[in-house]
C-alpha cells in the first residue's frame, strides 16, 4: 500500500515535471519508475527526486502547483467514482430488493390459490358426505317405511283372512 502510495505520488509528480517542459530523460525516467518493481522504483525515485532537487525554485514551484492539481483532480476523480460505484450498488439493490418482492408477492398468490383449493376441496367433500348421509336417510326411511307397509299389509292380509274364516 505503501509502495502504491509513492507510485501513484510519484506518478503525479513525474506528470507534472512533463508538463512544465522537462526534458526527455525525466520521460524516460518516469517510464522507467512505471516499469519497475518496487526496490528498483525507489532507487529510480530517489535519482528521479535528486534532479527536481537542481531544478531552480520557479521550475520547482510549477512543478509542485502541477502535482497538486493533479492530485486533487485525481481526488475528485475517486470521489466520482465511489459516487457512481455506491449509486450503482443501490441501483442494483433495489432491483434486487424489487425482484424479491415481486417473487414474495408471486409466493403470496401461490399459497393463497393452494388455500382456496383446499378450501373448496374441502366443502366439496363436505357437500359429498351430506348428500351420502341424506341419499343414506332417505334410503332408510324408504326402506322403513316399505318394510312397515309389507307389514301392514301381512297384518291386514292376516287379519283380513281370519275375519273371513
Amino acid at each position: 500500500m505503501k509502495s502504491l502510495k509513492i507510485s501513484l505520488a510519484m506518478a503525479i509528480l513525474l506528470g507534472a515535471l512533463t508538463q512544465v517542459g522537462a526534458n526527455e530523460a525525466v520521460d524516460t525516467q518516469i517510464q522507467a519508475i512505471k516499469d519497475a518493481d518496487p526496490q528498483e522504483r525507489r532507487e529510480l525515485i530517489n535519482e528521479l527526486k535528486q534532479e527536481i532537487a537542481q531544478m531552480n525554485k520557479d521550475e520547482q514551484s510549477d512543478a509542485v502547483s502541477q502535482m497538486r492539481l493533479q492530485l486533487k483532480s485525481m481526488n475528485q476523480e475517486k470521489v466520482i467514482t465511489a459516487e457512481k460505484t455506491q449509486i450503482k450498488k443501490q441501483v442494483q439493490n433495489q432491483y434486487k430488493e424489487k425482484q424479491e418482492s415481486e417473487l414474495q408477492e408471486q409466493l403470496q398468490v401461490k399459497e393463497q390459490k393452494r388455500i382456496k383449493t383446499m378450501q373448496l376441496t374441502q366443502q366439496m367433500q363436505e357437500t359429498q358426505q351430506m348428500q351420502q348421509m341424506e341419499n343414506m336417510n332417505q334410503y332408510q326411511g324408504a326402506n322403513q317405511f316399505s318394510q312397515e307397509m309389507m307389514q301392514s299389509n301381512t297384518i291386514n292380509q292376516a287379519f283380513g283372512q281370519k275375519g273371513q274364516k
